[in-house]
């Protein structure tokens, strides 16, 4: 999933030459897709997303179920894998022929910051119900101030621990630890047993605590909306530096262990019990319950006196509206149903994760659809968000970060001062494609 640089920069010039082209169908029309549109007749809308199978067939589901109950509109369903769907659908649109509407994630908000005018801007769809979201989820969806997506399930990051292990070793988790916390219990735990380690994971695991972190000392988000870094390189190298001497210490596991690992779950040490704390996406908590040992949930650690968390807490997934569509009040109509009707709601049920919507979300707790630990897990995570996350996350600056990390963590690597240098140097040069 994720693009090299060469791609995405041929990704950007492209859909800057588009866009060009596009203001003008906007301007001028398109003949070709007005009578594609006159043929399918004025009340089919086109819906577009990428997923699996159980995906496809919860969405299917929910659009059926809307027609029956707006027998006069036909929603044309047009769904994919993941790869490729972006180029499509930015093709699509530029041409004149996208669909009415699309999913679409914030991951390519660095795209298309610059070419807003794909987007209808939904707070002036008439008859769109935005009740059901509160105002910073909102804004996580918004572009240059223009609400460009509804967004779709909330998700965060949070601390899964193995709770036989922290039983047994007198670890009280529930005394929520800071990060010099966190180091002194797993030390503590290791005098007693050397063989454990504190935290495990692939390099994902390592990525997000970090920035984490650099959100916390800096008081600022890891990418700020004029698209520089938050945080100082001092500050980064203050947390290489941390990270270098948990992987030496036990605190984390030996990074030379984990770093070929494909998910954070199949750590042996971690299957085997002899990892206390490992981590996961909210609605990848599935995944993480299939442990022959008791696991319990707890937050992220936090810096003393941190204004942010530095936990990415919020939708990335959206529902966005072509802002070509010809037919703005039946689009409407099916998100409404979507996110707020019983029957559309339960059909989609979890396949976008928790919906961040309050309305969707009372539907599923209702009617006993969404499990008590997925719960728990998002009561932790709304009590602990304490502001933004970061504005863009670029998958070369994510790849860069994951190099320093396995710089000051492998045997071998370099400093922390020269990973961290390097990491700005590139950062900075990553960074101006964004501008």
């Amino acid at each position: 999933m994720r693009r090299t640089m060469r791609t995405r920069l041929s990704l950007l010039l492209m859909t800057a030459t588009l866009f060009l082209a596009a203001t003008m169908v906007f301007a001028a029309g398109s003949k070709e897709a007005a009578a594609s549109m006159q043929a399918q007749g004025p009340e089919t809308i086109r819906l577009a997303w990428w997923g699996g199978d159980a995906r496809h067939k919860a969405t299917i589901d929910a659009a059926d179920a809307f027609m029956k109950k707006y027998p006069q509109i036909t929603v044309k369903t047009e769904y994919q894998g993941f790869e490729g769907y972006y180029d499509k659908l930015i093709t699509q649109i530029a041409a004149g022929t996208g669909p009415d509407a699309f999913q679409f994630i914030t991951a390519w908000f660095g795209d298309v910051r610059k070419s807003p005018e794909m987007f209808y801007d939904l707070r002036k769809l008439a008859g769109l119900d935005l009740s059901g979201w509160n105002q910073s989820t909102l804004d996580t969806m918004s572009l240059d101030g223009k609400l460009i997506g509804l967004p779709q399930g909330q998700n965060a990051r949070i601390l899964v621990y193995n709770k036989d292990l922290a039983d047994k070793l007198g670890v009280d988790v529930q005394k929520y630890p800071t990060w010099k916390g966190f180091n002194a219990a797993v030390q503590a735990a290791r005098a007693k047993d050397p063989s454990i380690y504190g935290y495990s994971g692939i390099m994902d695991q390592y990525y997000y605590p970090l920035i984490g972190y650099l959100d916390q000392v800096s008081g600022n988000e890891f990418i700020t909306k004029d698209v520089k870094f938050g945080f100082s390189e001092q500050q980064l190298v203050d947390g290489l530096t941390m990270f270098h001497d948990w992987f030496q210490n036990g605190t984390f596991e030996p990074l030379d262990k984990t770093v070929l690992l494909k998910n954070a779950w199949s750590d042996p040490a971690w299957l085997n019990g002899n990892v206390l704390f490992n981590e996961t996406p909210v609605t990848q908590l599935g995944q993480q319950m299939k442990y022959p040992f008791k696991v319990g949930l707890t937050r992220y650690w936090v810096a003393d006196g941190a204004k942010l968390t530095g936990n990415p807490v919020g939708p990335n997934m959206m529902f966005s509206v072509n802002s070509q569509t010809k037919h703005a009040d039946a689009v409407a109509k099916l998100m409404n149903f979507f996110h707020s009707d019983p029957a559309g709601v339960k059909a989609l049920e979890l396949q976008r994760g928790v919906p961040s919507n309050k309305a969707a979300y009372d539907i599923l707790v209702n009617a006993n659809m969404i499990d008590d630990m997925t719960k728990t897990a998002m009561k932790i995570v709304t009590d602990s968000d304490t502001g933004e996350y970061t504005f863009l996350d670029p998958n070369e600056i994510r790849d860069t970060m994951e190099t320093a990390i396995q710089n000051v963590g492998l045997k071998g690597g370099t400093t922390p001062e020269a990973a961290a240098k390097q990491f700005i140097a590139a950062g900075n040069r990553i960074l101006q494609n964004f501008k």
